[in-house]
């Protein structure tokens, strides 16, 4: 920039009367939960320094070097007296470089180089290189996100000024008007009404929202119609998918487990645009995708994920695996390969739907509403229960590696699944006895979003989310129904978990068939999928381990 074009964006009463303070505002995250930052930069008399306040890290105290060159070579003068730079509020500790393009401003206001302009209705991210060109941010969506819910809780009109690459990307974030600047002077010339001014993004409507290009119909993705057989366990799964029930699948490898949790998320409706906007905000926290979809994620950790890598963590702490699947699947495939007290830790999230995380001088809450899919073998070789193969297995060795999930944990799973192995001519035949057409996601999608529109309308949320406390007005079973759970739960010695999870399962039954009232083959159901959840612990106890492995009858 031409110090002739300097010259046209401060009128000449400003540059004889600086204004010495300038405020700015930004935006930073603790957490999920974003905070308005107060930039305030006030120029004194005195030796030329420039001193940044208010907790910042290095990256923010290595801005200065930025700023300056860009000044510089934007064509704006540095001011050679005392500045002052606060981040309010001051006992939150800051660490991003979005905050370039404001310091900038306000030195350039504070300094009479800009005109005395209230910018209360703007928030500004952008990181500054050495030329005065404006870099990518690290989380523009986020950013978008939350100035639309700042604008909302306010009932303010605000502007967000980004770099032009992200104010692209975010485009899809409705109801708040947003810039995007190439360069410090561009950004300047827009506020001050000098040259052309900046086209905003970003204000179209709801209905006109895009979504990301890469996001496939769901028609589109991996159908149940793919898989042969299984189905039990694909009746299984419409009905975990239907009422929000944690499910397990168990059986040799092989059999179909991965197979089958990979296309559950095929049946799952839709996001509403709300929840998908928070969604793209926090994957956009956490550095992944930085465009809008309207597909309910799926998350599959290896087992040799940490702790803090699941829930969440880290110093300030940042959403993990769980909150990365809120609002749609976790799939945790091997499970019992998993380090157990990273399982514990799943204990809070799959009942409360949020976690939890505290640090010294931080605390942060995430979101973790999810569906729990675990699959594992049932016993270390994997072949326990096989009617062929054989099992190498000790019932020590089968009682201490299905232990490895928890009794507690265990018992905050409804539905518990075996899968066996399909027939190899029911495989490669067409047209046979063997050949039964399979039920496409299509039509089980269908199923699900009738079952849940019922739940939604009775009771306002799914019935794996309803509290302890409205069991017994909504899932209350018929007389003979109840008898049947009763002499079950007084035989077995169920907790008041386990009969409140078998009461929300038959809710979900009643509801695929379209009762109003819960019969007794709807509870004789979920007592069957949570009989398997408790054979599986006693089974290894028993004195016939295997009927294939003679060796390990006792």
């Amino acid at each position: 920039m031409r110090s002739s074009n300097l010259q046209r964006l401060a009128p000449k009463s400003q540059s004889k009367a600086p204004m010495p303070l300038s405020k700015l505002h930004c935006l930073t995250f603790v957490g999920i939960r974003h905070v308005r930052v107060c930039i305030e930069v006030h120029i004194s008399a005195g030796l030329p320094s420039f001193a940044i306040v208010g907790l910042p890290d290095t990256e923010i105290r290595e801005s200065k070097e930025r700023v300056r060159s860009a000044l510089l070579n934007s064509g704006f003068e540095f001011p050679s007296q005392r500045i002052t730079v606060n981040l309010a509020p001051a006992d939150l500790p800051k660490g991003t470089a979005s905050f370039d393009l404001a310091v900038a401003l306000g030195i350039a206001q504070a300094s009479g180089q800009l005109p005395a302009k209230n910018l209360d209705h703007w928030l500004f991210a952008g990181e500054l290189s050495l030329s005065g060109e404006l870099c990518s941010t690290r989380n523009p969506f986020a950013l978008a996100v939350a100035a639309r819910k700042e604008a909302i809780r306010h009932g303010e009109t605000l502007h967000l000024m980004l770099p032009q690459s992200d104010a692209v990307q975010t485009a899809a974030v409705p109801d708040i008007p947003i810039y995007g600047a190439k360069t410090l002077f561009e950004a300047a010339s827009h506020l001050v009404g000098h040259g052309e001014p900046l086209v905003p993004n970003g204000q179209k409507g709801q209905q006109d929202t895009p979504v990301e290009p890469d996001t496939l119909p769901l028609d589109a993705m991996l159908d149940m119609q793919d898989v042969v057989g299984h189905e039990a366990a694909k009746y299984a799964l419409l009905v975990a998918t239907a009422g929000h029930h944690h499910i397990r699948l168990v059986g040799p490898p092989g059999s179909g487990k991965s197979m089958l949790a990979q296309r559950m998320s095929g049946l799952m409706p839709q996001l509403p645009f709300e929840e998908a906007l928070e969604l793209a905000a926090i994957k956009s926290l956490k550095g992944e995708t930085q465009s809008l979809s309207m597909r309910r994620p799926y998350r599959n950790p290896h087992a040799s994920t940490s702790l803090p890598a699941l829930i969440g963590g880290g110093n300030p702490p940042s959403p993990g695996e769980i909150t990365l699947a809120h609002q749609g699947i976790l799939f945790t495939d091997e499970v019992l390969e998993f380090d157990r007290r990273t399982l514990e830790s799943l204990r809070e999230p799959l009942e409360t739907g949020r976690v939890n995380i505290s640090r010294s001088g931080h605390q942060a809450t995430f979101p973790a509403r999810f569906l729990w899919i675990c699959a594992h073998n049932p016993c270390p070789c994997g072949w326990f229960g096989h009617m062929v193969k054989p099992c190498r297995c000790t019932p020590e060795q089968i009682r201490r590696y299905q232990g490895k999930l928890s009794g507690p944990l265990a018992d905050r799973l409804d539905i518990s699944v075996e899968i066996n192995p399909v027939d190899h001519r029911a495989l490669i035949s067409v047209n046979t006895e063997f050949h039964v057409q399979p039920e496409s996601s299509s039509s089980m999608r269908d199923k699900v979003g009738k079952a849940r529109d019922i739940q939604l309308k009775r009771q306002g949320c799914l019935n794996g989310e309803l509290p302890a406390g409205q069991i017994q007005r909504y899932c209350k079973p018929a007389v003979d129904a109840e008898k049947l759970l009763l002499s079950y739960a007084h035989k077995n010695h169920l907790s008041s978990r386990a009969v409140h999870r078998i009461c929300r399962v038959a809710r979900t039954l009643a509801d695929l068939d379209g009762k109003a009232e819960i019969e007794r083959k709807h509870v004789a159901t979920a007592i069957q999928y949570r009989k398997s959840l408790n054979e599986l612990h006693s089974v290894a106890t028993s004195p016939i381990v295997n009927k294939s492995n003679s060796e390990l009858v006792e």
